[in-house]
């Protein structure tokens, strides 16, 4: 016969109704092995001696089969997880049972019942479940993070109101947004989430204000924003469908690359102010382009591919489940532990040389780094965060500069090839100092080579 299994978490004081009941008590401990795909498998011992292994899959239901304590044994050394160890103290009433599993060791105070009816209807009109009501917290029949095989993989749940945390996004002004920080204690999917939904917030922000009044500040903060956005969506791919994610990053990054010409306009214009030896024509020509390129820009955020990449992008955060119940701190520890590994064996290269292509892959992965020392940096640990901000620096900087340079000398070329005016001079405002910041990156090179980063 078909049964109805609902499941709670209950407060620890549950004693207080199991003492006027008549108990049924069992101690078992259980731990989980790597299974055949589509099923669950663990091994029990209820105590004193009994010992069986049981193979849960949605085709065939459950089964359980007696084993031998040495085959017991022989498997724990092959679990994932923890072991988990509970006191069940089982009631029956009528048709109803209920099963309250008191956990120990690393999961003590933890206390989940297991209440099995006979239908739907039973369980609805069921007394004894209304009695119960003042001990129950909250159902957890679909909250994945209470499965057993949760638990044993991750531990203790987290609880949390992340609607409340959405609605203290929404209550920051848009402008102070960038000082808000990501909870501390969360499932990296929860936690990752938030990041995005306030890098959605700024991106419309942005585009609004830049929609207002064209200005450098706010096309290069619209710029962080895309290329931050991309960065978080490709280290934790793994929580996003596949669809999405690369949807996202390749608009993310199309946009970002898409909206570089205009950037180093507004920053020749700048400069083209303060050279003496710039002519009136350099500054009519860049003029002239900035205002062709604001048009592009303008169009392209108002594009509908660019609206439809935020409303993607936003379906997604609500709509993805948490497969994964493991923490941020824990996973973006470990993210930014992969990445400083790679950023080492691409220092380690160029002990033998190097050339543009490789100095490109260090800015990127600097780039990708600072990118989560910034968004976590509380998370990590200021101290250890402060430490390698500063050593990266040493590189970071003038390669950044030394890229701008290359940049600028690129543009500079592209502007007087297309200009009108066939004598237009652009040496004034090619970078002066590139052979200096070569030396600093040669040098920040064979520093850093000899350092190891610890997080």
């Amino acid at each position: 016969m078909n049964t109805i299994q609902q499941t709670f978490l209950i407060s620890a004081d549950i004693g207080r109704w199991l003492e006027k009941q008549t108990v049924a008590t069992a101690k078992i401990e259980q731990f989980y092995v790597k299974p055949d795909i589509g099923t669950q498998c663990y091994y029990a011992k209820h105590f004193p001696d009994t010992y069986t292994k049981v193979i849960i899959s949605k085709e065939e239901g459950q089964s359980v089969v007696p084993v031998s304590q040495e085959v017991y044994l022989s498997h724990g050394d092959q679990r994932v997880g923890i072991k988990l160890v509970k006191n069940v103290s089982t009631v029956n009433i009528e048709d109803e049972v209920f099963a309250f599993q008191m956990y120990e060791r690393s999961l003590e105070g933890l206390c989940i019942l297991v209440a099995t009816f006979v239908s739907e209807k039973s369980a609805r009109e069921s007394e004894v479940l209304e009695t119960l009501q003042p001990f129950i917290l909250k159902e957890t029949s679909k909250d994945g993070k209470y499965t057993e095989e949760a638990l044993s993989l991750y531990g203790k749940p987290m609880e949390y109101n992340l609607d409340k945390m959405y609605g203290q996004i929404d209550a920051f002004e848009a402008s102070n947004l960038f000082f808000w920080q990501v909870p501390t204690r969360l499932y990296v999917r929860d936690g990752v989430t938030l990041i995005l939904y306030k890098n959605i917030r700024l991106l419309n922000y942005y585009k609004v204000a830049f929609q207002n009044k064209h200005s450098s500040a706010t096309l290069h903060r619209l710029r962080v924003l895309l290329r931050r956005t991309a960065t978080i969506l490709e280290t934790f791919s793994d929580l996003f469908s596949p669809y999405v994610q690369r949807f996202c990053v390749n608009l993310l990054s199309r946009y970002h690359e898409e909206t570089k010409f205009l950037r180093y306009l507004y920053f020749l214009d700048e400069l083209c102010v303060t050279r003496e030896d710039a002519k009136m024509s350099l500054y009519s020509e860049l003029q002239e382009l900035t205002t062709q390129e604001e048009r592009a820009v303008m169009q392209m955020l108002l594009s509908r591919p660019f609206v439809h990449l935020i409303q993607i992008l936003s379906r997604e955060l609500h709509e993805g489940e948490i497969v994964r119940f493991t923490s941020l701190q824990k996973e973006v520890k470990s993210a930014v532990k992969k990445h400083l590994r790679r950023f080492e064996k691409l220092l380690a290269q160029t002990k033998e040389g190097y050339d543009e292509p490789l100095l490109e892959q260090l800015y990127a992965s600097l780039d990708c780094i600072q990118t989560h020392l910034e968004d976590f940096f509380h998370i990590i640990g200021e101290k250890e965060v402060q430490t390698i901000v500063d050593e990266l620096n040493i590189l970071l900087k003038p390669l950044r500069e030394w890229r701008n340079c290359k940049e600028r000398a690129l543009i500079l070329t592209h502007i007087k090839k297309h200009a009108s005016n066939t004598a237009l001079d652009t040496d004034p405002l090619l970078c002066e100092h590139e052979a200096m910041l070569e030396e600093k990156i040669e040098h920040a090179l064979k520093l850093l080579r000899s350092s190891t980063f610890y997080i």
